[in-house]
C-alpha cells in the first residue's frame, strides 16, 4: 500500500494528521505486518513568507481570521490539546512562523536516500517548530536536523546553499494545485481515495483496513 501525502512544516495539522496515521498503521501492524509506504509531498501555506515572520502565531492567526487575541489563543490551546493526546509535547502558541521552502527542499534529499531517511528528518522538522521553537528559515536548524537524520553535511550545504531540489517542491505543489488541494493535510491512498485533513485514528484505520481488505481480494 502507498500513502501519498501533502504537507506543511508550519501546518498543526499537519502533524497531528501525520501521527495519527502513524498510530492507525502501528495498530494493523500489530495484527499483521503490512508493507505500507507513507511518502510526503511539498506544500507551503505561505510561499511568500519571509525568512523570519513578525509576531506570534497567535496574532497571526489572530489577524488572518478576523478574531480577537482570546479567541486565537482559545483556538491554538485546542490545537494544542489535540497534539498532546497524542504524545507531543506541543506548543503552537510558541512556534516562531518561518518560511519553509528550504526545509522541504532537504526533505526532498532526504526522500532521494530511503524513506527511513526522510522519515527520521520529517519528525525532526516538525518536532523543531512545534516543540522546540526553531526557526525553520536558519540553514543552521536545518543542517543539524538534517545531520541528526543521518545525512552528510556537505551533501546538506551543498543543497541550502544553491537552487537544488527547487523544482521538484515546485512540481509537488503543482500537482497538488492541479488536483484542487488548498488546503493540508491531504493523505492519497493508493492513487483511488482521497481523505482530506487530520482525520482520527479511527477514521484512518478504517480506511486503511477497508483498502487491506480489498487488496487481498
Amino acid at each position: 500500500m502507498e500513502i501519498i501525502y501533502w504537507s506543511d512544516y508550519a501546518c498543526p495539522f499537519c502533524y497531528i494528521g501525520r501521527k495519527h496515521l502513524e498510530a492507525a498503521i502501528q495498530k494493523l501492524n500489530e495484527e499483521n505486518k503490512e508493507a505500507i509506504m507513507v511518502t510526503m509531498k511539498a506544500f507551503e501555506l505561505d510561499p511568500s513568507a519571509p525568512a523570519i515572520v513578525e509576531g506570534t502565531a497567535t496574532e497571526r492567526l489572530a489577524s488572518k481570521y478576523g478574531l480577537t487575541m482570546e479567541d486565537a489563543a482559545d483556538r491554538i490551546n485546542g490545537v494544542n490539546m489535540m497534539g498532546q493526546a497524542v504524545g507531543i509535547d506541543f506548543r503552537y502558541d510558541l512556534a516562531k512562523p518561518s518560511n519553509t521552502f528550504d526545509a522541504h527542499r532537504i526533505t526532498k534529499l532526504a526522500q532521494a536516500k530511503g524513506n527511513d531517511v526522510a522519515e527520521m528528518l520529517t519528525e525532526l522538522l516538525y518536532e523543531a517548530y512545534f516543540v522546540k521553537h526553531e526557526v525553520l528559515a536558519d540553514h543552521g536548524v536545518l543542517l543539524a536536523k538534517a545531520k541528526e537524520a543521518g545525512l552528510d553535511e556537505a551533501e546538506v550545504k551543498a543543497v541550502l546553499d544553491s537552487e537544488q531540489f527547487a523544482h521538484e517542491v515546485r512540481e509537488e505543489e503543482a500537482l497538488a494545485a492541479r488536483y484542487g488541494i488548498n488546503s493540508v493535510p491531504f493523505f492519497v491512498v493508493n492513487d483511488k481515495v482521497a481523505l482530506p485533513g487530520a482525520l482520527l485514528i479511527e477514521e484512518f484505520e478504517k480506511v486503511l483496513r477497508e483498502m487491506l481488505e480489498k487488496e487481498a481480494e
